[in-house]
């Protein structure tokens, strides 16, 4: 699914050539770069500008998403969507933009003192699970699951607290974040979407971007994936780790 806030970045040419592709997906896919900027009247630079805005690595990637939205799927994946979109997260991920962020991010971590881990809910066992993965990397990590527990961080050293939430919207979470913020600590965020308040706090932002998937059985329960957040949590404790060994080295 294309995304409301990326959507809403593109130009007036870029949008023209969105409308072309959303009205007729079938007619896209098999047409290349210049059959289709000849048929919407742009150049070929605004087409790749455009893949560009909406998360892909240039045409041939949307294409291929287009293809996968569109043909018919299999009885697995009619039950799991969700897959699908794991699948273009991986794509997203793998461009230089977002593991330019991952780098920062992971630069952060490994010049804290230590790092804190905040979420609750599946937010929280992510959590738990970043910290022992942490841990075990070698990197000093804790982790608060309880909305009621105090945030004392001043005075021990150079903090990075590193904010889990789908929706970035939980007012527990947010309360927290607010604290951390007072506290001195610097903030990664780790949420569904950049346009969310917790992503807006943080002194560095990482979305996934997914569709919000519900159960139907229990509307209240959220059954987006957390593949995504898993990801990144362990391309981060290796990222953070390998500078932590070049900084020690490079003090050797």
């Amino acid at each position: 699914m294309f995304q409301p806030e990326q959507i809403s970045k593109l130009n007036d040419l870029e949008a023209l050539v969105f409308d072309f592709i959303i009205k007729s997906p079938e007619q896209v896919q098999q047409m290349t770069i210049r059959d289709l900027a000849s048929k919407v009247h742009v150049s070929t630079s605004t087409i790749v500008r455009l893949c560009s805005k909406l998360g892909f690595e240039g045409w041939a990637d949307l294409k291929f998403y287009l293809k996968s939205q569109f043909r018919e799927k299999t009885p697995e994946e009619q039950h799991y969507d969700n897959m699908l979109e794991f699948d273009m997260f991986l794509r997203r991920m793998n461009t230089n933009a977002y593991q330019e962020r991952l780098n920062q991010a992971a630069k952060l971590i490994a010049e804290a003192d230590y790092t804190i881990f905040l979420g609750l809910g599946t937010s929280g066992s992510l959590s738990s699970y970043a910290t022992k993965y942490f841990v075990n990397t070698g990197l000093r990590s804790f982790v608060i699951t309880d909305p009621f527990q105090a945030v004392q961080v001043k005075g021990i050293g150079n903090i990075v607290a590193v904010i889990l939430s789908v929706s970035g919207e939980t007012e527990q979470v947010v309360n927290k974040e607010l604290e951390f913020k007072a506290e001195g600590a610097k903030i990664i965020s780790i949420t569904n979407t950049e346009d969310c308040t917790v992503a807006k706090l943080a002194d560095l932002q990482i979305s996934y971007n997914l569709v919000n998937e519900w159960s139907k059985q229990y509307p209240l329960g959220n059954l987006t994936t957390s593949l995504p957040a898993l990801a990144i949590l362990e391309i981060l404790a290796h990222k953070s780790i390998d500078n932590v060994v070049k900084q020690m080295k490079k003090s050797e």
